[in-house]
Parts: structure tokens; C-alpha cells; sequence
């Protein structure tokens, strides 16, 4: 089980309340929510550092193929129609909105946000998701099998379950309460939180995303999907791992000093796809890199998406 934390202190309690109510619309509508796989740890060949850096392979290359398939990206068809029987599957009732690319809905708690370009959806329930409250706690969660029955069942019901979606894994979300010398004195939130992930041709497809995190009495607090469709439309020349490694090397890992060892721990044929605010045309064929950034006994994880075909480069963005 692993559990993310956000400390506060007791003082400001209400006031993150009235944060997350201002703050929460506005991470939606550009695209992001909270997350624990490879999507929120987003790298590129075009950011970093090069200086002083030794390089050190602790995984083996794989055994990767010529060609791979170059999957163009459908663009969806989004309409109130679709958006109104959504949420009719989801109990939600209220009158549809349209707004900067998105079609809205909010029946109180709930607000329901359907972006038309990219097809994600994000379903939030404002009062209580991320929002220290008296019932959102360790306590009165469902076990994490028992999440995991309750998020997927509620997918298959409302429609939202994409075909070969996998359970990748079990998080606790929360905020923890600190006194004013530091010293925790308790959790104001927590939820569970299942993760889903995609592959295509038994690659994974990182960028796309589903999550569903559960509160109190098995409620549903907040759902967040990008799962662009896409079809096949050619084979494409891709470069071998080794040459990929090459162009990690040369283009560099975030690094905050000099004469640091990168390890490589992971390297992983799979797919890309752009975050939902982009309008890409392909899921972009890469290479997944993971690993460390050692320094002394510090020790500081990344992952880096290398472009598996050089003509579609520019189509995996810089970190910022």
C-alpha cells in the first residue's frame, strides 16, 4: 500500500477547505489529477543536464522489433447528448454547460467535466475530495480489495471501464494535521485510491490514465480518465534501445549538482500519449527509462520518455 501525504498545519485547516473548493476546477480543466505512475513523473529527451553525469545500466536491453504499428489518434465525438447519458448513469441530474472545450455538469456535491477535445473525464466531488473533513478518514474506508471491487463495478456501470484496462495499483491519498513544533497529530483526510493502465500490442501506454478514489461508506470521490481511442495505421523504422540510451545520455537527466551516477534501473518498449489539453496525432512509439539519481546515500527516482522514432521527436515535450 503506498500513501501519498500533504502535511498542514492545524492552523490553516479551514482555509485549505476554502483552497481546494477555489483550486480544484482549475486543476481539472488542465488536465491533471493526482496519480502514482508514470504519467506524473513525465520526462523528455530535450531537459536536464549533461555535466559531469556518469551513466551506469543496472537493466538489460530489450529485445525490441525493427517496425512497431503508429497508432493515429481518434478524435472523439463528444456531444450533450453523450455528456447528459454519462451522468445520467452516474445518478447525477442538472442542466449540461458549455464552456472553454468542456461540457459541464454539477449537481451538488458532485461536478461532472467532459473535455471535447481529448474525451477526458473528470468527476469530482467538491466538498469532500482532498478537503480535510470528519468522515474521509482511515477508519471508515473500505479495505483495498474492497476498493477495488467498488471502482470497478461503478466503471462497468456508467460505462467509463475502457477494454483492457488492468489494475497497476493501491494508493491512500491524504492530508496530515502537524502542530506548531511539527510532530503529527493526526490525519484530516484520506481516501483509497485504484489506478488503472493501458497497453497496446503488450506495450504500456503511459500518459493514459484512469483513477478512482473512494471514500467513507465506499462513496465515490473523484474520477479521473484520459484513454484517447486510436487506430492503426502503419508500421513504422524504430530505433534499437541501445541507441535510445545514447540519446538519454546526450540529452541529459535533471541533476541538481555535478559528478552524480545515474542508474538506469527499467528500460520499456511502450507508447506515449499527450496530455488532454495537447491535440496530438499519434500515440508516439518511446522508449521508457527508469532509474536514479544517485548522489552520496540520496537517491532521487525519475522516468524519461526517449522517442522511439526520430521523425516524431518533437512530439514528446521538454520538462519544465
Amino acid at each position: 500500500m503506498n500513501i501519498k501525504q500533504i502535511g498542514i498545519s492545524a492552523g490553516i485547516l479551514a482555509l485549505l477547505g476554502v483552497l481546494c473548493a477555489i483550486g480544484i476546477p482549475l486543476l481539472l480543466s488542465d488536465g491533471h489529477a493526482p496519480g502514482a505512475d508514470h504519467s506524473n513523473l513525465t520526462g523528455s529527451m530535450k531537459s536536464g543536464s549533461t555535466t559531469n553525469l556518469t551513466y551506469t545500466l543496472s537493466a538489460a536491453f530489450p529485445s525490441t522489433p525493427e517496425t512497431v504499428v503508429l497508432y493515429r489518434v481518434v478524435e472523439p465525438e463528444i456531444t450533450t447528448e453523450l455528456v447528459s447519458a454519462m451522468a445520467e448513469k452516474m445518478g447525477l441530474e442538472g442542466t449540461i454547460r458549455e464552456s472553454h472545450d468542456q461540457i459541464l455538469l454539477s449537481d451538488d456535491p458532485y461536478s461532472l467535466e467532459v473535455h471535447t477535445r481529448s474525451g477526458r473525464v473528470a468527476l469530482i466531488d467538491l466538498p469532500r475530495w482532498m478537503n480535510p473533513n470528519g468522515n474521509d478518514l482511515p477508519e471508515n474506508l473500505p479495505s483495498d480489495d474492497e476498493a477495488v471491487g467498488i471502482a470497478t463495478r461503478y466503471l462497468e456501470k456508467t460505462g467509463l471501464m475502457p477494454p483492457g484496462a488492468v489494475i497497476s495499483g493501491i494508493e491512500h491519498p491524504r492530508i496530515v494535521e502537524y502542530d506548531e513544533n511539527g510532530e503529527e497529530v493526526g490525519i484530516a483526510f484520506e481516501d483509497v485510491q485504484v489506478s488503472y493502465s493501458r497497453t497496446i500490442d503488450g506495450r504500456l501506454v503511459v500518459g493514459s490514465k484512469l483513477t478512482v478514489e473512494i471514500g467513507d461508506g465506499g462513496d465515490i470521490l473523484n474520477i479521473y480518465k484520459l484513454w484517447r481511442d486510436c487506430t492503426p495505421e502503419k508500421e513504422i523504422a524504430v530505433i534499437p534501445p541501445q541507441e535510445a540510451f545514447e540519446e538519454l545520455k546526450a540529452a541529459g537527466v535533471a541533476a541538481d549538482t555535478e559528478g552524480q551516477t545515474v542508474v538506469i534501473t527499467g528500460i520499456e518498449p511502450g507508447y506515449y500519449e499527450a496530455p488532454a489539453m495537447d491535440e496530438p496525432a499519434y500515440l508516439i512509439p518511446v522508449y521508457i527509462f527508469t532509474g536514479e539519481v544517485r548522489d552520496g546515500t540520496a537517491k532521487t527516482p525519475f522516468v524519461r520518455y526517449i522517442p522511439a522514432c526520430p521523425d516524431l521527436r518533437e512530439e514528446i515535450p521538454a520538462v519544465k
